[in-house]
């Protein structure tokens, strides 16, 4: 289950509230987007550009561009990410 939330697109930023369940595995993820991710609750595994790191609440991961990524749930969580450019196919989905 993914849910996502728009809480802000402004300027060249945007900001996401995504709710995640246990075993969610996101699809192997590349965009041109610099993209942050802050770990407000929950633990999770992110694989960036081929290195694994486990984070919990208050933890954070940096994504650069064109990196390729994916993340996998180990505990039901909620993440912000910040984008930058705005992602113009989550406005529109």
């Amino acid at each position: 289950m993914v849910k996502r939330e728009i809480l802000s697109s402004e300027g060249s930023l945007m900001l996401v509230k995504v709710h995640l369940a246990e075993g969610f595995v996101g699809d192997i993820d590349q965009h041109v987007h610099e993209q942050i991710s802050y770990i407000e609750k929950g633990k999770v595994e992110f694989e960036v550009n081929g290195e694994k790191k486990i984070l919990t609440a208050g933890d954070t991961q940096y994504i650069p561009s064109n990196v390729v990524h994916q993340v996998k749930v180990l505990e039901e969580c909620v993440i912000l990410d910040i984008f930058t450019p705005i992602r113009q196919d989550l406005l529109q989905g």
